[in-house]
């Protein structure tokens, strides 16, 4: 929630606010929330406007829905934040009701006369709301500086650079060299290559931007591209440039089998290590079963596990085993994921040199091989293991 240092409480005691029905405007996103639940800045367009609601000192918030209620309504069972009563009316349109204001555009802000074009106009709309958020933002919270737009549990290079107005959401990883603002919004659990660049730009929930990316005027959800400046919609980018890093839900992924190959890479490399000191005792994983104690998590003390792959009782690659209480730190959305990855001796995070559960770098790593294209991430392992051997 937003900090408003000057508090206006004279407003009315039930405030009535109607939700526009935008669906037919969305016709290049077509996204499957109504509008009043896109996200403008830190949060949902209507979340704002409980916001202003408790600021004003209102007690009750009465919304009327004519567009996609339900979705509505689950969202505003989650907002546990507000002290306030919120009635929600189910109509058939806004239209010709009696209320005090639309939600439509930013509280505190003058209404909107005319209705956005259909298409990309509606889309620059919004673009232009979250850029003017973001500057009230900015200059409501100078005297904190920078880290009042830097959500919980960030993961910042040393040399990345944060140019005012931003905003980084909880658990976001932004690697080196990479440059964030102005006018960028990062989301919750998002990991930014290094190198990358965001400038106007928005990176939905739980994605990977690959390195060495410009989004500049853009905006990417799951693994789609919406360019503003071109109006270019790209569905499906590489995952390389970008992906999702959420889960699909569902049924645990089934676990892997060594393959015959992999068997002999685990054996060449057990003869490689032979001297490292065998590890004792077990513990017990994620998974509920026990596994093998290594006297480190350095590649070379993996000797137990590679025993596993050498009998096909573990995969080469995959999610290394861990202890529950790794998981503890993590956002319940990477929990859900770590625990429902099938395992291996190594992992993409082994080929990124993080290799120790619990830290939020191993964590990233884990999440996106989880949920992104398994054959991109197993082609950089195999050179990584090339490279190893020697080969």
């Amino acid at each position: 929630m937003s900090e408003i240092p000057e508090l206006n409480r004279t407003g009315p005691i039930e405030w009535r606010l109607a939700l526009p029905d935008w669906g037919r405007l969305d016709t290049v996103w077509e996204r499957r929330l109504p509008f009043a639940l896109w996200h403008v800045g830190e949060q949902a367009l209507l979340f704002h406007w409980l916001d202003a609601a408790v600021d004003q000192g209102s007690e009750k918030v009465v919304l009327y829905i004519s567009d996609r209620p339900s979705d509505v309504r689950k969202a505003v069972e989650k907002a546990t934040l507000w002290p306030i009563e919120i009635e929600i009316v189910t109509v058939p349109s806004i239209q010709g009701l009696d209320w005090d204001d639309c939600i439509n555009h930013l509280p505190r802000t003058p209404a909107l006369t005319t209705e956005p074009e259909a298409g990309w106009g509606l889309i620059k709309y919004w673009h232009q709301l979250e850029q003017d958020w973001l500057t009230t933002f900015t200059e409501e919270t100078k005297s904190y500086g920078i880290y009042a737009a830097i959500g919980r549990s960030c993961e910042i290079a040393s040399d990345a650079k944060l140019n005012p107005p931003f905003w980084l959401g909880n658990h976001v990883s932004i690697g080196p060299g990479s440059v964030i603002g102005p006018g960028a919004v990062v989301e919750d659990g998002c990991i930014v290559a290094g190198m990358s660049r965001l400038e106007r730009a928005h990176l939905a929930a739980h994605t990977y931007l690959g390195p060495e990316t410009d989004l500049v005027d853009s905006i990417i959800h799951r693994n789609n591209l919406l360019n503003m400046r071109h109006g270019a919609y790209v569905r499906g980018l590489e995952g390389f440039v970008a992906s999702s890093l959420q889960s699909s839900g569902g049924k645990p992924h089934q676990q892997k089998h060594a393959s015959i190959r992999d068997r002999l890479r685990a054996l060449r490399l057990l003869w490689r290590w032979r001297n490292h000191s065998k590890a004792e005792g077990h513990f017990q994983g994620v998974d509920g079963k026990q596994w093998p104690c290594l006297n480190s998590r350095s590649i070379e003390d993996r000797g137990p596990w590679l025993g596993l792959v050498m009998k096909g009782k573990l995969a080469l690659f995959g999610i290394t085993p861990r202890e529950a209480s790794t998981l503890d730190e993590l956002p319940e959305e990477w929990q859900s994921i770590l625990r429902k990855a099938p395992l291996g001796a190594f992992s993409y995070a082994d080929v990124m040199g993080a290799h120790e559960p619990g830290d939020m770098d191993e964590a990233l790593h884990c999440v996106y091989h989880a949920t992104t294209d398994e054959a991109l991430c197993r082609q950089l392992f195999d050179n990584w293991l090339m490279d190893i051997l020697g080969n």
